[in-house]
């Protein structure tokens, strides 16, 4: 390992996260469905022949088919290849800001802390992919995403240079018992529901990669990045409802108002990681003047 250029695990990294992201797209298909990621094996939805391996491997399997299923010649959505494509970045992505972006590409990657650095950011970059999907258009969280990332926190704090396995299992507790009270009380105080069980969940595996710290800080971004999208997205509804009104002919809107706020904390979590202490110090220097 300590002879391998950068540039080679860029490239690992880069065919790792594609071949997560083929499996991120059945969990955005299925889970919402109820169908189990497991059993029935890789179909195709409109025929139900099971799909050969060989036709399985991301965005060259849809390349090799020209877009086509191979049984029934029916399209495939290029949803599949992009989500693909666009993990297997974030993949790179991962390994190349834990190296420090400038690194030299042909220089080997030796630190135990880099590599835990990597595969926390790997984690968080490419866990964003369902998250947004699934919890923007069904308002659920994959438990693969959040309950995982739990996992993988306290496995990354076993690696020496990163925070400690008692920091990952603080941060977990902390920051998913913390955001429960927190919605327990606005529950209480709106009297509908506030926060959903997966963004404590999902919070929680961001506190056992980061700590208690990274995830109040992802915690305050993420609210920061809600207000500043849905302030405007709600007045432009507003405005939209009173234009309906207006019109007697119109559909009612039968939403129930719900924000999705896992997208918010999926965004916010990796830049804290990244830049977590900076931002603090900012803050601290220009608006606390410290």
């Amino acid at each position: 390992m300590q002879e391998i250029p950068l540039w080679y695990w860029l490239i690992v990294f880069f065919g790792f996260g594609a071949c997560v992201g083929s499996f991120y797209n059945v969990i955005v298909y299925r889970m919402p469905r109820g169908i189990s990621l497991i059993n029935p094996p890789s179909h195709c939805p409109l025929c139900k022949k099971r799909i050969p391996i060989r036709y399985n491997l991301p965005i060259v399997g849809w390349l090799w088919l020209r877009g086509k299923s191979a049984c029934c010649k029916q399209p495939i959505s290029v949803i599949y290849p992009i989500g693909e494509g666009l993990c297997g970045l974030l993949g790179a992505l991962a390994l190349y800001s834990a190296a420090g972006f400038g690194t030299d590409l042909t220089q080997p990657v030796l630190s135990a802390e880099t590599w835990a650095n990597a595969a926390a950011m790997f984690w968080l970059l490419l866990g964003a992919y369902p998250v947004c999907a699934v919890d923007c258009k069904y308002k659920l969280i994959p438990d693969s995403i959040s309950v995982g990332g739990i996992v993988a926190g306290l496995l990354i704090s076993l690696v020496p240079g990163g925070i400690t396995p008692l920091q990952s299992l603080l941060g977990a507790v902390v920051a998913g018992g913390g955001l429960y009270l927190l919605g327990w009380i606005a529950t209480k105080v709106l009297k509908k529901d506030a926060m959903g069980f997966g963004d404590v969940k999902l919070l929680a595996g961001y506190g056992a990669l980061m700590g208690i710290t990274g995830a109040v800080e992802t915690l305050l971004v993420a609210a920061l990045l809600g207000i500043l999208v849905m302030v405007p997205y709600g007045m432009i509804k507003n405005k939209a409802a009173e234009r309906a009104a207006k019109n007697k002919n119109a559909p009612e809107n039968e939403e129930n108002g719900q924000i999705p706020f896992g997208p918010f904390l999926a965004i916010a979590a990796p830049i804290i990681y990244l830049w977590g202490s900076t931002l603090l110090d900012v803050y601290l220097k220009y608006v606390l003047g410290e």
